[in-house]
């Protein structure tokens, strides 16, 4: 049973939730976007020997160079996510990456499947200057 009140015994004008129905909070539409890539099917990186995953983490940690990574755990019969960072540490097994985000995610050794190098694209390369 609806409940109707007549508009002049409001104690204020109320124009209704529609004004808010296209809001979103900014947290809440980047967890939308972050759960939007998740879902995106990945394209499954090659898998790599341990001597070349070992040699491209060596490298990334001597020239503090960006890598991406692809781990071999699978979710919902699909491969996790590629994470992208910089190697900030190692302890044993252990590879210790910087995401973008600043968040630091740790993964051990024998649960990646690839590893490369991410090249850094220069500025200068790009001619789009205003003329």
């Amino acid at each position: 049973m609806a409940q109707v009140v007549p508009r002049e015994k409001w104690l204020y004008d109320d124009r209704g939730m529609i004004k808010w129905m296209g809001w979103i909070l900014s947290d809440h539409s980047a967890y939308m976007e972050q759960a939007g890539q998740q879902a995106r099917p990945r394209e499954i990186k090659p898998e790599m020997p341990m001597a070349q995953i070992s040699a491209n983490l060596q490298t990334a940690w001597e020239r503090k160079q960006a890598v991406v990574l692809q781990s071999d755990t699978l979710e919902n019969n699909c491969f996790t996510a590629e994470y992208q960072g910089q190697v900030v540490g190692y302890q044993g097994d252990q590879i210790y990456l910087q995401l973008a985000n600043d968040s630091v995610k740790f993964f051990h050794l024998d649960e990646l499947r690839y590893v490369a190098l991410q090249t850094a694209e220069k500025w200068w390369h790009h001619d789009d200057t205003t003329r």
